[in-house]
């Protein structure tokens, strides 16, 4: 189609826009080492800028990576990814360039006409080298109408459009993820949908994590030394993440504190952050004060290291066991024993 549509034009002079008339050609020489003159006024300034462009570039980058891996069935080593893309970036100033990144349009009509490796990205820009050396009169007869028809196709094949006919299947936060990404990245750009999306799923994310974080009381059913006792001491077991959109969790323990003594299973606690330790720190300052024994059970991994790093563990002393029916034992001065079956 490109070489027909050029040709075409060529041969009967159509009055067709092309990359010659448009741009004033294509280079025919590769540009010469430069070194900017670089003073601490004009990096200062350009700081910002620059932190924001790598930014952009790397999510960019990754998010090709990624549409390229569902494409090809492998996996990308991100790492390596962004390593040569900086040190690109460090050198193409050198020589008159511009930042780049990896763009998805190229990438997926490599993947689409065979490529499977980072060959193919070699091989592109050897092409493009012969191109500005050699074939530089015939790429500025290249018409814009032909190069927007290649780019509308590259565009339809790359677009995952049965990822629409499965909205049905998400919930509503997501689904106004996807859609307003989809609308961002039409009307305004790649960089505007992405900043946005990553918004959204932050917030998406900590709305469902503060939802799976949740408490549950164990009686006398489950652990039968708490028969009789259960006004005076209470058994919770808590599950999910502690962090700054559930410690109100924490709170209602404090407001409803038993008589004796609080017995916390935290085993199936995943994350602890400051804000959910500080909030620990309040609920043991609240049992002193009402004098209630509390008592930590199945601290390990991330919480037991912020729980050590922020002296949680030295307010407590004794008051640690290793499991719930420790705890239990502890706190009725039974026998540890394992839940009751059903």
């Amino acid at each position: 189609a490109l070489i027909l549509a050029t040709t075409a034009v060529a041969v009967f002079h159509l009055p067709v826009e092309t990359i010659g008339s448009r741009f004033g050609g294509v280079p025919a020489s590769l540009p010469a080492l430069t070194v900017p003159d670089l003073s601490w006024d004009s990096a200062r300034h350009m700081l910002m800028p620059a932190v924001t462009l790598a930014l952009l570039g790397a999510i960019e980058s990754l998010l090709c990576a990624r549409v390229a891996d569902g494409m090809v069935g492998d996996r990308h080593d991100p790492n390596q990814e962004l390593m040569a893309q900086g040190i690109a970036n460090i050198a193409s100033p050198l020589f008159g360039g511009m930042p780049a990144t990896g763009t998805i349009a190229r990438t997926v009509t490599n993947v689409k006409s065979g490529a499977t490796s980072p060959v193919a990205g070699m091989v592109h820009a050897l092409t493009l080298l012969v191109v500005i050396l050699v074939a530089q009169p015939l790429a500025s007869a290249i018409t814009l109408a032909t190069l927007a028809a290649i780019l509308m196709f590259v565009a339809w094949n790359m677009g995952e459009w049965r990822e629409f006919t499965r909205l049905g299947s998400y919930r509503v936060p997501y689904r106004v993820t996807l859609l307003a990404v989809f609308l961002l990245t039409v009307v305004v750009d790649l960089t505007a949908a992405v900043e946005f999306g990553i918004f959204a799923a932050c917030l998406t994310f900590i709305y469902r994590i503060s939802n799976l974080t949740r408490s549950e009381r164990m009686t006398a059913d489950v652990y039968p030394a708490l028969a009789g006792r259960e006004a005076d001491i209470q058994v919770w077991r808590l599950y999910g993440a502690l962090f700054f959109g559930a410690v109100k969790l924490i709170e209602q323990l404090e407001d409803h504190l038993p008589a004796r003594t609080l017995v916390l299973d935290m085993k199936n606690v995943i994350y602890v952050d400051s804000t959910g330790a500080e909030e620990l720190e309040n609920l043991v300052h609240a049992c002193h004060k009402a004098g209630v024994r509390l008592i930590l059970c199945g601290l390990m991994n991330q919480p037991l290291d912020i729980a050590r790093r922020t002296g949680l563990l030295g307010a407590l002393k004794e008051e640690l066991q290793p499991d719930v029916a420790a705890g239990v034992a502890a706190a009725t001065g039974s026998e540890p024993a394992p839940p009751a079956a059903g």
